[in-house]
């Protein structure tokens, strides 16, 4: 007697799909992302659903919010072609983020007087409980009005700005935007589920993914050499490109450097 698999009588099918994202400027990420196609996907509608509320407010809930904004921090630095980070703090161990907020307000508004200003800004809560603001930002910046500024908002003696490029070498913006988004997950438990975790200026366009192959079997190896294929395609160098894989997630990511 044959014995079938268990495969063979599954009500799922695993399958790959390959999405692509370019910022026109050598700069593309593409992702492969597994996943388990119900065969039977018209009966999950008489399944019962959670009531409203029931799962707001928990830890997990928290972190995908996180992640969520974190993704968009990414997204949002690279299509403004952010190179260099402004950090604004103060000298008294300032514990309230709502002033944060109204401050940077003040400040944004005066910059945009001057001229256009395209940002990303998170803030961070210091071990001493007192916050400050990393901005991603694109450009030199003229230290000496920003500060000005900031010190006429927050107090002669009481603010400073420091402005700088993380990562000096050409082509690493994929990096800055990166190191901006660990702070999106660093200190999650700060925010409420609905909180706002960055602020940005309006106007961003952030480029579509676009759908650029789906694989009908479970070939983790044939979606990542997609990727790889996907982004020479696309014209990018993969010199110091950026992956990561998570083989229980089922996800592949690459980013490239802008050219």
């Amino acid at each position: 007697m044959h014995d079938a698999s268990i495969g063979d009588f599954s009500a799922f099918r695993r399958e790959w799909i390959i999405r692509g994202r370019n910022f026109g400027d050598g700069q593309v990420e593409v992702t492969a992302t597994r996943f388990d196609r119900y065969m039977g996907a018209q009966r999950l509608s008489t399944l019962p659903r959670a009531k409203r509320g029931e799962s707001e407010n928990t830890e997990q809930n928290q972190m995908d919010a996180a992640k969520r904004a974190k993704k968009q921090v990414r997204l949002r630095c690279k299509a403004i072609g952010a190179d260099r980070m402004i950090t604004l703090t103060y000298r008294e161990n300032m514990m309230d983020k709502q002033r944060l907020k109204k401050d940077f307000d003040a400040l944004r508004r005066r910059l945009g007087k001057l001229g256009d200003f395209h940002y990303v800004a998170v803030a961070e809560r210091q071990k001493r409980g007192a916050w400050h603001l990393h901005v991603a930002v694109k450009g030199r910046q003229n230290y000496r009005v920003l500060r000005a500024i900031w010190r006429s908002i927050v107090g002669q003696d009481n603010g400073n700005i420091d402005v700088r490029n993380p990562f000096r070498e050409k082509g690493l913006r994929h990096k800055l935007a990166s190191y901006l988004c660990k702070y999106m997950t660093k200190d999650f438990t700060e925010h409420a589920v609905n909180e706002k975790r960055y602020w940005t200026s309006r106007g961003i366009v952030i480029p579509e993914a676009q759908s650029i192959d789906h694989l009908l079997h479970n070939d983790p190896v044939e979606a990542i050499k997609a990727v790889f294929a996907s982004a020479l395609k696309a014209g990018s160098s993969l010199d110091r490109c950026q992956t990561y894989w998570n083989e229980g997630l089922g996800s592949f990511w690459l980013s490239t450097r802008e050219a």
